[in-house]
């Protein structure tokens, strides 16, 4: 390829660079990324770099930006500025949209593969096109102007901010492998993609025995192994093993079933099992987990489908009520993150994972301070996809009751503990997992031994308890359920090892006595994804667990309005008090007030004064709080025929903040015959249908009304 001198790239040097100006406080720089090494050391020519280097970029692109002295200057960026300080920016023109695609065309044909650069350049050129809808591709004698600069994100990773003509900005991550010279200055390495290597195990063991150090983690012992378990001992012929008082460790496994189990265990075949599981009968997850079990140098292995007698509801119900201790006791527990279906497996090569993730990841040379050359690979700073365990409200419950997981996700295997999430091998993540606060958690002293426990008179103000508990309330609420019916039984072990800090308090379908009426504030967060009301009976209409979908509970607690006077449920069965209930019903004295409402498509609505002519042809949007008679806001609790009109309603008040009256939304019970429902001598009977915030003035003459006792169902 001959130098195309008319066409070449023009390199504009700003004023203001770490390695040149000295201006520029050096304290900003951090010592190992510009060690002592003279400004002016020799230029690597790259017609001597060896081949695999060589070969990345083109001709053109070796000759300007990736030319010692430029690329080092380009480096001298990193430095702790505001990203959006234009003038810290490296900045440089491209060649034409022509040339680019050219020198893409000639290393191809030359090399069998683009220019890394190039190919990178063209990308976000396109992304930018596409963006910002100019047109579809860009003029042939378009040259365009980008900025990048080098930073440290938070958790220590390099990235690669680049700029086109200050409209459209991309992150990449660097990272590179521990022998390569540029891991001198790039400390993050290259995900671990084999999961079911030697090294992988060896790297798990090297966790266990960090965390076994952890103050916050419990230790693993020697626990009363569960009813029934996978004996994985022989490798070809797993059986169940029936437990009948035996002690020792074991792994369980959580995952997603996605699909029918047609050779589950059953009253039917128990006893074959217990001589032997043929292999085809068990599915590839199920199989995996059987091989990390003995790889880990452990026996035992529970998992739901073959642990549990699926043909016996008495079975169910007895193991589903000692999941808490199941997972709990655990020594480590394996979660299928990346498996959609029982059958898919998660020990699988996670390359074309990776390479699925971002087109846009490239290799490319990287000039060392220090005068030497290595390569670094960019990757496109992506969200992953959500895991089909992340979905899964079961999922949950088995999460964070465990005190040590193994997490098999997408793109890699990630520890966790009370302590720390993160890559087993350590290494940082460029993939973002998920938000920190949706990372599943529960406050240390959960797993902390009874008697380390704090008292429990001081335990109803412990902030970080009542944290603990809405944070993951709202984690499991936003899941979904095979079964709706399962809303309350997903949630019953969570519930079951809170109460060892709440036993003076009642747990009532969902909601702990100690916490009411406050946590009647609870309110649905899907908005435009509000969901139906079940046609199937919960729980009473007061509990969250009578909806579907993400709710919210306020946390600031303001002065109480009202008096539980009653708070009770019947459960489905008597032994289970953190199971599926029947029934339920609160008695309140409160004040009740009449307004009406006007719910919304969005989910939340507006709230008027009885009696007010609203009208309703008037689009949403235009509502606002200068609307005649409008006084507050409502929030449905789902979409049912009363919450999708404009309608009188019953206000029960619960909490005053201040400046606004929080409380109950409700409609009176109607019988079979169309008439109100009066019991317990004419103690009004409602149900709930919505949350209210009143904080027009007006309303502050409520607190002058009287107060009733209503029976809410």
């Amino acid at each position: 390829m001959g130098r195309l001198e008319d066409e070449a790239l023009v390199i504009h040097q700003m004023p203001l660079f770490p390695s040149t100006s000295s201006d520029t406080d050096s304290s900003n720089v951090e010592s190992h990324y510009l060690p002592n090494a003279p400004t002016s050391s020799p230029a690597v020519e790259y017609v001597s770099l060896p081949p695999e280097i060589q070969r990345l970029v083109c001709e053109t692109c070796w000759q300007t930006f990736f030319s010692a002295d430029t690329f080092r200057t380009a480096w001298a960026t990193l430095v702790k500025l505001d990203k959006y300080d234009w003038s810290a920016w490296f900045t440089w023109v491209t060649p034409t949209w022509r040339q680019i695609q050219r020198q893409r065309c000639q290393h191809l044909l030359k090399n069998g593969y683009q220019c890394q650069w190039c190919k990178l350049v063209c990308k976000e050129v396109k992304s930018f096109y596409k963006y910002h809808k100019i047109q579809r591709r860009p003029p042939k004698n378009k040259k365009f102007t980008l900025l990048l600069r080098f930073e440290e994100d938070n958790e220590g990773v390099i990235v690669l901010l680049l700029a086109i003509e200050k409209m459209w900005k991309s992150t990449f991550r660097l990272h590179t492998s521990e022998d390569n010279a540029a891991a001198r200055c790039i400390r993050a390495r290259e995900l671990l993609l084999d999961v079911d290597s030697p090294m992988c195990y060896s790297l798990i063991q090297k966790s266990f025995d960090k965390c076994a150090r952890h103050t916050d983690c419990p230790p693993p012992s020697c626990v009363r192994l569960p009813t029934r378990v996978i004996d994985c001992a022989d490798r070809d012929q797993p059986r169940i093993f029936i437990n009948k008082g035996m002690e020792g460790n074991y792994v369980a496994l959580s995952y997603v079933w996605g699909e029918e189990q047609p050779h589950r265990t059953t009253t039917r075949n128990l006893a074959s099992y217990n001589e032997g599981i043929p292999l085809q009968n068990i599915p590839q997850t199920i199989l995996d987990a059987i091989t990390v079990t003995r790889k880990l140098g452990l026996r035992y292995l529970w998992v739901d489908s073959f642990c549990i007698l699926q043909d016996s509801e008495d079975d169910k119900a007895r193991e589903i009520a000692q999941m808490r201790h199941i997972f709990r006791n655990s020594y480590v527990i394996i979660i299928a993150a990346c498996a959609h279906k029982v059958s898919d497996g998660f020990l699988h090569d996670r390359r074309p994972a990776i390479r699925n993730l971002s087109s846009l990841d490239c290799l490319l040379p990287f000039y060392c301070p220090d005068g030497g050359i290595g390569t670094v690979q960019l990757r496109f700073c992506a969200d992953w996809p959500q895991e089909p365990v992340s979905e899964r409200a079961w999922c949950l419950e088995e999460r964070v009751l465990s005190p040590r997981c193994l997490i098999y996700a997408t793109h890699t295997l990630l520890y966790e503990c009370q302590t720390a999430h993160k890559n087993v091998d350590d290494g940082h993540n460029f993939v973002k997992l998920c938000d920190i606060l949706d990372t599943p958690h529960l406050p240390d002293c959960i797993f902390l031994p009874p008697t380390s426990a704090t008292p429990v008179s001081a335990i109803s103000g412990d902030d970080e308890i009542v944290k603990g508990w809405d944070k993951v309330l709202g984690l499991y609420t936003k899941r979904t359920l095979t079964k709706p019916r399962d809303r309350l039984i997903a949630m019953s072990g969570i519930a079951e090892q809170f109460h060892q800090f709440w036993s003076h308090s009642k747990y009532v379908a969902g909601l702990w006595v100690h916490q009411l009426p406050h946590s009647l504030l609870w309110n649905n967060l899907g908005n435009d994804e509000c969901r139906r009301r079940p046609d199937r009976y919960r729980a009473p209409s007061w509990s969250w667990a009578s909806t579907d979908g993400e709710i919210g509970v306020p946390f600031s607690k303001s002065d109480n309005l009202c008096t539980i006077l009653h708070c009770d449920v019947t459960l489905a069965k008597q032994r289970y008090q953190y199971g599926e209930v029947i029934d339920g019903s609160l008695v309140l004295d409160t004040i009740v007030h009449q307004g009406m409402w006007n719910p919304v498509p969005t989910g939340w609505g507006y709230l008027f004064e009885a009696g007010v002519p609203i009208d309703s042809t008037l689009p949403a949007s235009e509502w606002d709080s200068s609307q005649p008679g409008m006084i507050g806001y409502t929030f449905r609790d789902a979409i049912e025929p009363i919450s999708e009109q404009i309608g009188n309603v019953y206000l029960a008040l619960v909490e005053d903040t201040g400046s606004a009256f929080l409380g109950l939304v409700l409609v009176p019970v109607i019988d079979q015959t169309d008439q109100r429902k009066w019991t317990d001598s004419d103690i009004r009977v409602f149900r709930r249908v919505g949350m209210f915030q009143a904080q027009s003035p007006n309303t502050r003459a409520w607190l002058r009304f009287s107060h009733e006792s209503i029976r809410i169902v």
